[in-house]
Order: structure tokens, then sequence, then C-alpha cells
């Protein structure tokens, strides 16, 4: 199994440079949070290649009887330091409603972005645990249950 991380490197005087690695192993996962804690490195996109995906109304130019599909979830993850968070949309694997969930931990007070989301109160949790939820996700290919999660907006924990 493996996640498509989605990342940009941000070096002065240049623009921000778009990288996608692969993430197969629990040492791959480890080093790609420990690359998201640089001041260079911006929050990632996830996508779990084995999980589906779903058809669109875009026409792929490609193939023009055909549409494009997307992955049916999305997964962000974000590094300040030595903490962090994870937001997951779509598709859990654990029920059949798609779901908006964000990490829940016990900082910062206030809502704060990540990628282009603005993550709610309360979402960062230390880097070890994003570390153990991504390890589970690579294996499992559904939203991590190792991390305690939140709705959006003003809601109880899941």
């Amino acid at each position: 199994m493996t996640i498509q991380a989605q990342y940009w490197v941000h070096e002065p005087g240049q623009p921000p440079a778009e990288r996608v690695t692969e993430l197969a192993t629990p040492e791959h996962v480890r080093e790609f949070v420990t690359l998201l804690s640089s001041e260079k490195v911006s929050d990632a996109l996830l996508t779990h290649k084995q999980r589906p995906r779903m058809e669109t109304l875009i026409p792929d130019e490609d193939d023009p009887e055909a549409f494009l599909t997307v992955p049916d979830h999305s997964v962000i993850i974000g590094v300040h330091g030595d903490r962090g968070a994870l937001s997951y949309q779509g598709n859990d694997g654990h029920g059949t409603e798609p779901v908006h969930l964000y990490s829940h931990g016990d900082s910062p007070e206030q809502p704060v972005i990540y990628e282009t989301d603005e993550f709610p109160p309360r979402c960062e949790v230390p880097t070890d645990s994003l570390v153990e939820a991504l390890v589970e996700f690579l294996q499992t290919a559904t939203r991590p249950l190792t991390l305690g999660w939140q709705p959006a907006r003003d809601s109880a924990p899941q």
C-alpha cells in the first residue's frame, strides 16, 4: 500500500516548487512528517493509492468516452515545529456517509490555517501522534482511529 504526498518547497526568490512523493513504509511516513516541520516546506495533500476513485462529470481529454476520476477522500497534514494537525474529508472506511473531520488535540485556542483550510481550535497534536495516525492510514486505507477527531465547527469530538 502507498500514500501519494503532494507538497510545496519554498526557496528564497523562487516560486513554490511542487513535489510529489510516495510513502510506502512507516519509515517513509516518519521521514515525511520530519520534512514537513521544515520552514521551507508547506503542508501536504495525501491520497491513499488503494482507496476507490469517483467519476466526475468532467470529460477526459485523453478519452472522449470517459470522465475524469477523483479520490473518494481528501487528507491534509500540516506541521508547525513539533506539533501538527490532520483533516479527513470524504469516505473514511468506517461508515456509509462521508465525513469532514479534524484531529482533536489540546492547542491552539484559535483556528489555524493548514494548506488552504481553516482548522478549528484544539486541532494540533504532537508529531509522533501524526506519524502513528499516518502509519495506520498507510496500513488500513481508512481514517486513522489512533487520533481523536472533531467535526468542522462547534461540535463534540468523535
